[in-house]
Parts: structure tokens; C-alpha cells; sequence
């Protein structure tokens, strides 16, 4: 864990020294043997959200320098997001899993989105990415009205009143 620390800390370092505007992300990461933690990544494909990838491909090569002739395997199923939104000049903080993160990330672009075209950009398996959007639609974050049809809850962001932020707090 303590090695897993470090590489951060020096990753971190060499971005700031390389990339000094580029402070959009905070980024942590647990490298963990495979001998000593039985982890296992998603059986299916993942497509990292334009937002992040910058940053997953700058590790992915600072870890091979590092560490030639290592595999490194995502475990997205494992990992957790905090994403701040300024949505209608409000900001809000939703700690999310990757998958939920990649379908929100969407919404940069699209206020609605399909099941197909979110099964397209994050390539989660259709019956899978409908158990994620169901958290999500239930957290009120997303609305359907329509089958199979997408869309970002904007009154979820405006509350009228102490009633409605305590309702929102307990879910």
C-alpha cells in the first residue's frame, strides 16, 4: 500500500512538473500485485470518458517507464469517483463508481442520450449499464419518460425548498 502511496506522490510530482496548467483532475491510484490481492477486472470492455483519459493514458506510460514489461489491469468495477458539477451555477458533489461516472461525463455533451448511444460511448454491456442507469434514475439524476430514453433531471438541481434538500439528503 505504502508503494502504491509513493507512485502516486511521484506521478503527481512529474504532471505538475510536466504539465503545470493541467490541475483539472485529482488522481490516486492503488497499484496492488496480483499475487496479493485477487482482484479481478471487469469482464467486459470499458471506454474512459474523454474528460479522464488524458490522465489514465499519462499513468499508463509514466507506469511502463516505470515498471517495463508489467501488465497494469484497471479494475473499474473497484474504483470511486467524486465528480463536481456547476450545473445551472449550482455545485454539487456526487461520489460515484466509474460506470455511473462515465454515463454522467455524457452529459457534458447531451442533456438526453439513449441506451444505445450510452451503451456505445462507455461500452458497459447493455443489461449491465440498465442496473446502473436504474441507481441513477432512482437518485433522481437522471429522468425517463421515454423507453430506452435518457435524460438529465434539471429540477434536481433546483430545490424550493429545506423539505426538498432534507428528501434529497437521505436517499
Amino acid at each position: 500500500m505504502s508503494l502504491s502511496k509513493d507512485l502516486t506522490e511521484q506521478f503527481k510530482t512529474r504532471i505538475e512538473q510536466t504539465h503545470p496548467d493541467d490541475n483539472k483532475i485529482s488522481f490516486s491510484i492503488m497499484v496492488l500485485g496480483t499475487n496479493f490481492w485477487p482482484l479481478h477486472p471487469p469482464a467486459h470492455e470499458f471506454t474512459v470518458p474523454q474528460e479522464i483519459f488524458p490522465t489514465y493514458d499519462r499513468f499508463q506510460r509514466y507506469y511502463q517507464m516505470k515498471h517495463a514489461g508489467r501488465k497494469l489491469s484497471w479494475l473499474w468495477n473497484y474504483s470511486k469517483n467524486e465528480l463536481q458539477t456547476n450545473f445551472l451555477n449550482q455545485r454539487y458533489i456526487f461520489m460515484t463508481s466509474s460506470f455511473q461516472a462515465a454515463i454522467l461525463l455524457q452529459y457534458n455533451r447531451h442533456d438526453t442520450m439513449s441506451l444505445e448511444d450510452l451503451c456505445a460511448a462507455t461500452s458497459i454491456p447493455k443489461d449491465h449499464l440498465v442496473q446502473v442507469l436504474a441507481l441513477l434514475t432512482k437518485a433522481k439524476v437522471l429522468i425517463t419518460e421515454e423507453t430506452d430514453q435518457y435524460d438529465l433531471n434539471p429540477s434536481m438541481f433546483t430545490f424550493t425548498d429545506a423539505s426538498t434538500i432534507t428528501e434529497y439528503r437521505r436517499r
